[in-house]
């Protein structure tokens, strides 16, 4: 199970996150994509080990507007 399929989105802080990132051995990413009630979208993820550099350079380029 992901790091973020058990969570209550509608109580679940960012600390609760970190707290949950931090408390695992594994390396994890975990993606879940919600929709608010403005009928817009918003995507957590959680990306934590080897893999969290390479997320971030590509979440960086994507803010940045670049090709990935």
């Amino acid at each position: 199970m992901g790091l973020l399929s058990h969570m209550k989105w509608k109580t679940t802080t960012v600390l609760d996150l970190v707290e949950d990132a931090e408390s695992t051995d594994a390396e994890a990413l975990d993606v879940v994509h919600l929709e608010l009630d403005s009928g817009k979208d918003f995507v957590v993820a959680v990306v934590t080990g080897e893999r969290a550099a390479k997320a971030a350079e590509l979440l960086e380029r994507l803010r940045l507007g670049e090709e990935l």
